[in-house]
């Protein structure tokens, strides 16, 4: 028998994952961890971050982009250097770990996704957005018995976030 405990939303890019997720986050009294991606806008340039939920000031560069011509560079050590330890921490304090978010440009960093399913191995709630990609390694997490996703959609964006803590809830 397996313990359903790992929760993803997916869905367009731009539909609200990361919206929801965040004012689930907000609705919930439990003890947090993992990360959360921003985007910053910098003149011709975009650098996507990733925060840590508990302390804001521990945030990595995990991509910069042109918007010129759509190149994009990617810092592999955020994710083996700042995210697998951060998530580690995660592991042993809290109570849920967030991953926002997971895709296809993390598959080849071994210490990263090693991570990732240890922490889906484990009898932790884990809460992220899953990119609607498809590769390996985000096939693997879709494919588990334990992983239950959501597809955020224009008709559910605007009153999921409650269903989604419930479920949460149902999952302690």
């Amino acid at each position: 028998m397996f313990l359903l405990n790992n929760l993803f939303l997916t869905g367009r890019i731009g539909i609200g994952k990361s919206t929801i997720l965040k004012k689930v986050l907000n609705n919930i009294d439990l003890s947090i961890g993992g990360y959360i991606t921003e985007r910053i806008y910098e003149g011709y340039y975009r650098r996507y971050i990733a925060k840590s939920v508990k302390n804001p000031n521990e945030q990595y560069t995990i991509v910069r982009s042109d918007s010129r011509d759509n190149s994009k560079i990617w810092f592999p050590e955020a994710f083996e250097k700042g995210l697998a330890p951060l998530l580690d921490k995660s592991l042993k304090s809290d109570d849920i770990i967030v991953l926002d978010e997971l895709g296809s440009s993390e598959k080849n960093i071994d210490v990263f996704t090693s991570k990732i399913f240890e922490l889906l191995d484990s009898q932790k709630i884990v809460f992220g957005v899953l990119k609607d990609e498809d590769c390996e390694f985000l096939n693997n997490i879709r494919n588990r018995k334990d992983v239950m996703i959501i597809r955020i959609t224009e008709g559910n964006r605007d009153h999921i976030w409650q269903e989604i803590i419930n479920t949460l809830k149902n999952f302690i």
